[in-house]
């Protein structure tokens, strides 16, 4: 490991990100709020971290796959820890821990939060809560990449420990070229979104707010009761297109946008996807409709917003999804564990493994039929590299075994046992509500600290895929390299 280097890396991100925090300070001043001073300090303590970690640290050296996954895990524990700050210095939350824990959750664009009372807020507050989403959303390792230069061929190592998925071509050459286009579409869609959002009737701090969630697949509202708040079809029906495109791989977006847009309709992952959203949106209002005694239209509306913010985990809700029959609630877990595409902003497992899982549990039943045959496992017409195949089955059994530790830690603090696995699945998936005391209406501010400490821990191992993290449990990937 080049110890040297990564602090190099880190310490150039650290002053980066305390740029970054000059935003909200502004909109602070502007509008004459209590939190300047909290985020002052919070810019001071950031550039001090990142001053001592650039005088400590050198730029020599070559960075290697090892050194691509400590920087990742070091920047999100680094900025996790100092994006807290604001929301403790303010008194937004009682304690660092809660501040981490919403600091975590807009990071990972999961959208948990522990503040029961978010309208009391101060507007610069709610602005740095939303660009933690929009930041986290495509990565801020990969808007490091775009506007810090000269890292060299680290850059997708960097790149793969931040946004790992089961195809290897959703890597493609120059690196700094295509995460540079990947932001320039996710900041062309957050544009338009906030102008839909205001010509549908949103003041212009919330449309910017609600963007900002939206495409990062986050689900951090400025209004206590979510999108449920502004009542308006127009304003839903905005927001479900925008999530369905943040659920998608922004890889084929740039794609589509270099060779035409009906390639997006030809990947496979993506019309699954359409399906997966189509089909439960129709069983959901069939049963809003039979059991609930909702109007036909009224239940698609409900049905189509929370099953497009669920399969995003984007985590809106436009209405108590908590208080809808027992058959909906164990249709929107199960879109909690598959997620959105590969590539997106999306969480959960992923709809391109659940596809590779399935073609080889096919395949599997072919061999035990005829057991000298050669089944090749193929993906958009071409044959899947068998590696890429163990590592889909390896992701989905660590993220089984997570998902149950978990859950039994959390059951051992009193919750529910479907409250638990709602919160497991919530956080792990980068979900945001769950069911029961965490569900759409209520906040997470009822989990006691252990609580709160393992689904921070799945959060991050959510968003950064596990084996970004899981990586660093192996003592030899540690070991200093000869010379350094």
């Amino acid at each position: 490991m080049n110890y040297l280097l990564v602090e190099h890396i880190l310490s150039r991100l650290m002053l980066a990100y305390a740029a970054m925090m000059g935003v909200p300070l502004l909109l602070a001043f502007i509008w004459q709020e209590g939190s300047i001073l909290p985020f002052l300090i919070t810019i001071s303590v950031t550039v001090v971290v990142g001053l001592i970690l650039l005088s400590h640290g050198r730029k020599d050296g070559r960075m290697g796959l090892r050194e691509g996954f400590a920087i990742v895990a070091g920047a999100w524990l680094l900025t996790s820890l100092t994006g807290a700050l604001p929301f403790y210095l303010s008194a937004a939350v009682p304690t660092y821990l809660d501040a981490i824990f919403e600091t975590v959750s807009g990071l990972t664009t999961t959208g948990a939060s522990v503040i029961d009372n978010v309208e009391i807020l101060s507007n610069s507050i709610l602005f740095w809560r939303s660009l933690t989403h929009w930041l986290g959303g495509m990565g801020i390792i990969v808007l490091f990449i775009v506007f810090l230069p000269n890292i060299g061929a680290g850059a997708v190592h960097m790149f793969n420990a931040e946004v790992p998925g089961p195809l290897s071509e959703r890597v493609l050459p120059r690196i700094r070229d295509n995460a540079m286009k990947l932001w320039q579409i996710y900041v062309g869609i957050t544009v338009v979104e906030i102008i839909l959002l205001m010509l549908a009737g949103m003041p212009w701090f919330d449309a910017i707010n609600h963007s900002f969630a939206t495409l990062a697949t986050g689900g951090f509202s400025t209004k206590n009761a979510s999108i449920k708040h502004f009542d308006s079809l127009a304003i839903e029906l905005i927001i479900v297109v925008f999530m369905i495109i943040a659920g998608g791989n922004f890889g084929l977006y740039y794609s589509a946008w270099r060779h035409g847009y009906k390639k997006i309709l030809k990947d496979l992952e993506f019309r699954t996807y359409l399906i997966l959203i189509a089909i439960s949106t129709l069983a959901i209002a069939v049963s809003l409709w039979l059991t609930m005694g909702e109007e036909i239209g009224s239940s698609l509306r409900m049905a189509l917003f929370q099953v497009t913010s669920i399969i995003t985990t984007t985590g809106f809700a436009s209405s108590d999804f908590d208080k809808w029959p027992s058959v909906t609630k164990i249709i929107l877990l199960l879109l909690m564990f598959i997620g959105g595409s590969a590539g997106s902003t999306a969480g959960g497992i992923k709809v391109s493994r659940l596809i590779l899982l399935f073609k080889m549990g096919w395949a599997e039943l072919r061999r035990a039929i005829h057991p000298r045959a050669v089944v090749n496992i193929r993906f958009e017409k071409k044959t899947v590299d068998p590696l890429i195949i163990n590592t889909a089955a390896t992701f989905f059994f660590l993220f089984i075994v997570i998902f149950a530790v978990s859950t039994l830690l959390l059951a051992s603090t009193g919750l529910e046992p479907f409250d638990a696995m709602g919160a497991v699945a919530a956080t792990l998936g980068n979900v945001g509500p769950g069911f029961g005391v965490i569900g759409p209406t209520t906040t997470f501010s009822s989990i006691n600290m252990f609580g709160e400490s393992i689904l921070i821990l799945c959060m991050l191992l959510g968003r950064l895929e596990l084996f970004t993290l899981l990586v660093l449990l192996q003592p030899e990937f540690w070991r200093t390299r000869k010379g350094w």
